[in-house]
């Protein structure tokens, strides 16, 4: 099978959109699967794009993706001049996206600041002996772990209770954010129930969100820069509404072979 791809680096956070194809074929996530391997074009996420939509590999929202997505259609579009607003949708969230694309310092960098979805609920829970935020959106739940706060340094054992936690519950994708508080940064985790596998993301625009949620209400922080793995993401709370802003990079084009 050879495949229209594009590799792009949305704040470290490396993700494959591919297009020209059926964004609902039923084997998209065995296709994602095969192009995030080390021994292929080497990503922590894939998309599949079609006109103004985005369907991630388990019907997933995902921030980052759509702030790439955006920044690609300002990469394609000849009018594109400074900045431009591109209004988009992604696959788990029902709402219209609006992302803010402005040009970087070469043709092919950009950034992008999307106002992203409102969180369903937020609370703070118990799971086994820690303590954690859980944010939920429609498209993925979030849970905030504050390093300091829990002790505790082993995120593989955090990550086994959260999945004996949600063993019971109806989940598409789930993320943990392991914050530490003394330096804003944050490690993000995120799991996909449809490709049944995690990984440590080098950035997390809708953890980011979570986080920035969780933070508003419990430390009245309206605004920060979150030093991610690979790079950095800042959250802006404005009216009840939140924007997550960063860098995009358009790395590479061409076709794919799997």
């Amino acid at each position: 099978m050879k495949l229209d791809f594009i590799k792009i680096n949305p704040a470290g956070n490396i993700t494959i959109l591919i297009d020209n194809f059926n964004i609902y074929d039923k084997d998209i996530a065995k296709i994602s699967e095969e192009l995030m391997r080390e021994d292929n074009l080497h990503a922590e996420q894939v998309g599949f794009i079609k006109d103004n939509h985005l369907q991630m590999m388990g019907g997933e929202f995902c921030g980052n993706a759509s702030r790439s997505f955006a920044s690609l259609l300002a990469f394609r579009d000849k009018t594109f001049s400074k900045q431009k607003i591109y209004k988009i949708t992604c696959s788990g969230e029902d709402e219209v996206l609006a992302v803010d694309v402005r040009e970087g310092q070469t043709e092919n960098s950009f950034l992008a600041k999307i106002k992203m979805p409102k969180f369903k609920s937020l609370e703070e829970i118990k799971i086994d002996n820690y303590k954690l935020g859980l944010v939920k959106f429609s498209g993925i739940d979030h849970f905030i772990f504050d390093v300091a706060e829990n002790k505790e340094d082993n995120f593989e054992k955090v990550i086994d209770s959260v999945k004996n936690y949600l063993s019971d519950k109806d989940f598409s994708a789930f993320g943990i954010m392991f914050f530490d508080r003394e330096n804003l940064s944050m490690k993000p985790y995120v799991y996909v129930k449809e490709v049944e596998s995690g990984i440590f993301e080098n950035s997390c625009a809708s953890g980011t969100t979570a986080l920035g949620y969780y933070l508003k209400k419990y430390k009245n922080l309206d605004r920060a820069k979150i030093v991610q793995p690979n790079g950095w993401l800042e959250y802006i709370i404005e009216n009840d509404e939140i924007y997550i802003d960063g860098s995009v990079e358009i790395v590479a084009e061409g076709k794919v072979y799997i």
